[in-house]
C-alpha cells in the first residue's frame, strides 16, 4: 500500500514528530515538510500520488503546474516532466497574508500566458489569505486556476475560504488518517492521536471565523436621502393636525384614537347614507 509506506516514512524520517509536552494550546505535532526531500522513497511515492490524483480527476484540463511555495517545487516538477506539463513557479517577496484579495510582492515564474489553464500545487496550506492572493494574482493576469492540490491536509480548515470560492481542491493526504494509521499499527498511543484530533476540531472553528469573516456581504449603508421617510405630523397653532397623505401607511386594526382628543373640520365631514343611524330624543336630550 503506497498510502501506508508514505504514513510510515512521514514520522521516521522526522518529518511529522508528535510532541511529548505542549502548553496549553500550542500545536501538539511539528511538520517540517522540506525533509520528505532527503528521503528519494519518501518523494518518489508522494509523487506517485499527485499523479494518481490527477489522473483520476481526468476531467479537468490544464497545461501548467504551478508550484505555490518552494517546498512544492521539486514535486510540481517532478509531475510536470512527468506528464509533460509546463511548469511555473510562484515567488513571494513579502506578501501580506492578512489581507484577503492582497496580489502584492507575488510574481509568477516560468512564462504564463493569458489563458493558461493552471493546475496549483501546494505542499501545506497556511491558515491565512495566501492561497487566495496566488490564486487572484493568477487571475489578475489572465490565467485560470482548474484546481489545486494540497499535498498534506492539517484538518484545520485552513483552506475554508477557498471552498467557498467553489475551487476545485485536491488533497493527497491528511493528518487523521496518518494518525489512525499509525495508531492502528501501534506507532504512537491514542492519546497522541486523540490530542491532535482534539486540536484541530478546535483549531477549524477559530478558522473558519477568521477566513470566512472577509467572505460575508459588507452591511448595506444608506445615506440619509435614501432611508425611506416615515410620516410625520406638523402640528399648527390652531392644534389642526397636517398629514402628507402619499407618506402615511397605517394598519387599520393599530389605530386607537380617544375620542376627547378628536377635532373635525366641518367641511370635511362625509357620511355615506348607509352609515347613517338615527336616534329617537329622549327626555334627557330634550
Amino acid at each position: 500500500m503506497a498510502k501506508a509506506s508514505v504514513y510510515n516514512e512521514l514520522t521516521s524520517s522526522k518529518t511529522i514528530a508528535f510532541k511529548e509536552f505542549i502548553v496549553h494550546g500550542e500545536k501538539p505535532y511539528n511538520i517540517s515538510f522540506s525533509k520528505t526531500l532527503s528521503s528519494p522513497t519518501l518523494f518518489d511515492n508522494i509523487t506517485l500520488l499527485i499523479e494518481h490524483s490527477i489522473k483520476t480527476n481526468s476531467g479537468i484540463e490544464f497545461n501548467k503546474i504551478c508550484a505555490v511555495s518552494p517546498s512544492a517545487i521539486p514535486y510540481a516538477t517532478n509531475v510536470a516532466t512527468s506528464i509533460e506539463k509546463g511548469i511555473l513557479y510562484i515567488t513571494d517577496e513579502g506578501n501580506d497574508r492578512t489581507e484577503k484579495d492582497n496580489i502584492k510582492n507575488l510574481k509568477i515564474e516560468g512564462g504564463m500566458n493569458i489563458d493558461d489553464n493552471i493546475m496549483l500545487i501546494e505542499s501545506i496550506a497556511s491558515n491565512d489569505f495566501y492561497l487566495n492572493n496566488v490564486i487572484q494574482k493568477v487571475k489578475k493576469y489572465g490565467g485560470n486556476v482548474v484546481g489545486i492540490i494540497i499535498i498534506i491536509n492539517q484538518c484545520e480548515g485552513e483552506y475554508i475560504n477557498i471552498i467557498s470560492q467553489n475551487e476545485n481542491i485536491f488533497t493527497i493526504l491528511n493528518i487523521y488518517d496518518i494518525c489512525n494509521h499509525l495508531e492502528n499499527n501501534n506507532k504512537i498511543e491514542i492519546f497522541y492521536c486523540e490530542r491532535v484530533k482534539f486540536y484541530c476540531e478546535k483549531t477549524t472553528k477559530l478558522n473558519i471565523r477568521k477566513l470566512l469573516e472577509l467572505d460575508k456581504p459588507a452591511e448595506e449603508v444608506y445615506t440619509p436621502e435614501e432611508q425611506s421617510v416615515e410620516p410625520t405630523l406638523a402640528i399648527t397653532e390652531s392644534s389642526e393636525v397636517v398629514v402628507a397623505p402619499e407618506t402615511v401607511v397605517v394598519a387599520p386594526e393599530t389605530v386607537v384614537v380617544a375620542p376627547e382628543t378628536v377635532v373635525v373640520a366641518p367641511e370635511t365631514v362625509v357620511v355615506s347614507p348607509e352609515t347613517v343611524v338615527l336616534v329617537e330624543p329622549t327626555t334627557e336630550n330634550m
